[in-house]
Parts: C-alpha cells; sequence; structure tokens
C-alpha cells in the first residue's frame, strides 16, 4: 500500500476502535527542517484508558501490511512494535495508557496529537524540533569531551602500531570521532545561537565542515591514521576559537603535547 494508505488505516483503525482515546505523532514527519521523502518511517502512539492498557499487549497489526520484520519493544507503560512491511512503509507503533499525555507532550517539541476523541489537546502549538537543538556546553562537559577525545587517540595510535585494524577502528568510530562531532557541534550551535539541530547521526555536518567524509576511511592503516591524523587537526583549528567564544578553558598545554605525540609516531 501506499504511505498514504497506511496514513489513513493508522486514522480509521483508531477512530473505529473505541478503546482508543487519541492517536499521537512522533519524529521527522513533524520536524519543519525535514524534507519529506519516501523512506520516513511512521511514529505513531495509541493512547488508550488505561483500564484497558494492560489488553493490547495483543493488539492486532496484520492490518498495517504484509510483514517483513519486526522488533518488540516492551518497556513500563508502553507497548511497542517496530514494524517494516514489504511494501517499503514502516510504522513505529506504541501504545500507552492516555494518563501520560501531558508527559508525552512535554517531553519532545516533535510530539504532536493528530486524533483526540476527548477534547483536551485541540489547540497544541505547531510542532519543532527546538527539544533537538544544540546545547550549551558547560565547563564540565567541555573538559569531558576534549579529554576523551585525547586520550582515546592514544588507543587508536596504538592499535595502529601494532597492525590491529579492528582494535584501532573501533576507538576511533566510538569515541574518537564521536568527541569531534561534539566539538562541531558545539561549534555550529555558538554560529547559530544554540538554535538548531545537526540531526540523528550528525547527519547535516557535511553542511558545515567540509572534508568531514574522509574520516570514514578506514578500511587500512593508512586511512586510519590518516583519519585520525584529520581528526585531530580540525580538533587544534577548533578549540581556540570555540573555548574562547563560549567562554571555556581547556588544558593546551596537554592538547598540544598529546597532539605532538601522536603526529611523530603515525
Amino acid at each position: 500500500m501506499t504511505s498514504e494508505t497506511l496514513y489513513n488505516l493508522i486514522l480509521t483503525t483508531a477512530q473505529e476502535n473505541t478503546a482508543i482515546l487519541m492517536i499521537g505523532s512522533e519524529g521527522s514527519r513533524n520536524d519543519p527542517t525535514v524534507t519529506p521523502d519516501q523512506y520516513q518511517d511512521f511514529d505513531i502512539t495509541y493512547f488508550v484508558s488505561d483500564d484497558v492498557f494492560p489488553t493490547f499487549d495483543v493488539f492486532d497489526r496484520s492490518r498495517f501490511g504484509d510483514m517483513m520484520i519486526q522488533q518488540i519493544l516492551p518497556e513500563k507503560n508502553r507497548w511497542c512494535w517496530l514494524m517494516q512491511f514489504m511494501d517499503g512503509n514502516r510504522l513505529d507503533l506504541k501504545i500507552q495508557p492516555v494518563s501520560v499525555v501531558p508527559d508525552y507532550l512535554a517531553e519532545d517539541t516533535l510530539n504532536t496529537i493528530l486524533l483526540d476523541k476527548t477534547g483536551h489537546y485541540t489547540n497544541l502549538t505547531a510542532t519543532s524540533d527546538r527539544t533537538h537543538w544544540v546545547q550549551r556546553p558547560t565547563q564540565s562537559e567541555f573538559d569531558d569531551s576534549i579529554t576523551e577525545f585525547f586520550w582515546v587517540s592514544t588507543y587508536v595510535l596504538k592499535g595502529i602500531l601494532r597492525g590491529e585494524l579492528l582494535y584501532a577502528n573501533t576507538f576511533f568510530e566510538s569515541i574518537v570521532r564521536e568527541e569531534l562531532y561534539r566539538l562541531l557541534t558545539w561549534r555550529i550551535g555558538r554560529d547559530t545561537d544554540f538554535s538548531l539541530s545537526v540531526g540523528k547521526a550528525h547527519k547535516r555536518l557535511p553542511a558545515y565542515f567540509e572534508g568531514i567524509e574522509s574520516l570514514y576511511d578506514l578500511s587500512d592503516l593508512t586511512g586510519t591514521g590518516q583519519a585520525l591524523s584529520t581528526a585531530l587537526k580540525m580538533a587544534n583549528d577548533l578549540l581556540p576559537s570555540l573555548s574562547h567564544d563560549l567562554q571555556l578553558t581547556y588544558d593546551v598545554a596537554s592538547v598540544e603535547r598529546t597532539t605532538d605525540y601522536i603526529l611523530r609516531q603515525l
């Protein structure tokens, strides 16, 4: 079925089921900064009366399409099914008791109510990605990120020198590159008065920093060494102005010593 057909089915299912009191919608379909495409998921929550909620663990989901694969994620006060259908549609369906709606709306500015049979939530403000905007770091967060970046960079160097590609890449990908991205994200935040999101998995960073894709060429030790060198250069170029603009401090001598130690051995 088409995505439009699925959307209408989500609505009519709730309209016809008297136990479903509201439909909540989350995620990128509610984000005005995102360009819609055919790959967007439907992130939907059915809110039901608290007394019938326990029975909804067996809610019939076959109506939404021919299932390819699903992941079931039961949690306290929430049934959750992540479903990929053979027609290309994906539906992340949650069911929660109606009593949690105030918390649901407060936790994310992308959350909204599509259908409200109770009439309590008919004049909601427009959704936005404000909840996901880059946050100004504290001195402690700034210190922790810089220390983690340079400390774990020595692990990557050790893996390269030992000829252990998987070891080196594991630490580079999971920690060093992620901490560099935190620093780059704070730079974007500072330049935009902390009023935007860089998107899931930092997907908007390439629009602000040229050549960042080179940090993914890790197929051999030479590539990993070059990626580490590039990351170190980016961090060293960034930190003086970033710390000044954010009015935060860092151990300049330690950063310079560590950078010099690594680069001399690469």
